[in-house]
């Protein structure tokens, strides 16, 4: 099953007349955050690929105006073509009166609140948030933290994999990282596009992983 990763920005390959062509072996579209509503409804014109976002901090408006045609995984599980997508969006919260963000205490609580839905659905093959993982692909100033809850959820119910946005390419230039692991579990950050494959089989010792494929490094996008 081949996966879109995106977030932060548009892809120029994507917000074009080659969009149809890139996304024609796609199967799933997931968006990381913070990329404009019209963007993310521009794409379903060229794929019946399904889309499934969560919120960046600066989505504001996409509650009034969420992306048509778009799925949102925001604090609950998707299950789309057999594969869990478990959504935490916002980041941390670096002013007052900043919306989708959150403080450590406030990330953790919201976790624990999605416990019984997660044992009910038997975990999730994908945690897909906009924030990474505190110390984990983050960076030190407060705007661009990530969230040490995070690797816990992970060691608890060991997903597939962990889809992030936030820390854009352009900040870290040559240093940038792409894909980590974090005790097993590939993470991924998407800024702009990044094409991973899932196994339709999931491993038989640990039902919610899957032997996650990335391609080549040179992306596509």
């Amino acid at each position: 099953m081949r996966i879109l990763a995106i977030a932060d920005e548009p892809s120029p390959r994507l917000w074009g007349e080659l969009c149809r062509d890139a996304l024609r072996d796609v199967d799933i579209i997931l968006s990381a955050g913070d990329l404009p509503a019209k963007y993310l409804s521009f794409l379903t014109c060229f794929t019946d690929a399904p889309i499934i976002y969560v919120y960046g901090n600066h989505d504001d408006r996409y509650e009034k105006e969420p992306p048509e045609g778009c799925l949102c995984a925001e604090g609950t599980v998707v299950q789309i073509k057999g594969v869990r997508i478990f959504g935490l969006g916002g980041s941390v919260r670096y002013r007052p009166d900043g919306t989708h963000m959150y403080t450590e205490k406030e990330m953790s609580s919201r976790i624990a609140s999605y416990r019984r839905m997660l044992r009910n659905t038997g975990g999730f093959d994908i945690l897909l948030t906009h924030s990474p993982i505190r110390g984990f692909g983050d960076q030190e100033d407060m705007a661009h933290r990530g969230f040490q809850c995070f690797g816990p959820l992970l060691d608890t119910w060991r997903p597939a994999v962990m889809v992030h946005g936030h820390v854009h390419q352009a900040y870290t230039g040559s240093h940038f990282v792409r894909e980590r692991n974090w005790n097993g579990i590939p993470v991924i950050n998407a800024s702009m596009a990044y094409e991973f494959d899932l196994p339709e089989t999931p491993n038989k010792k640990e039902p919610n992983r899957r032997g996650v494929r990335f391609m080549e490094k040179a992306s596509r996008f």
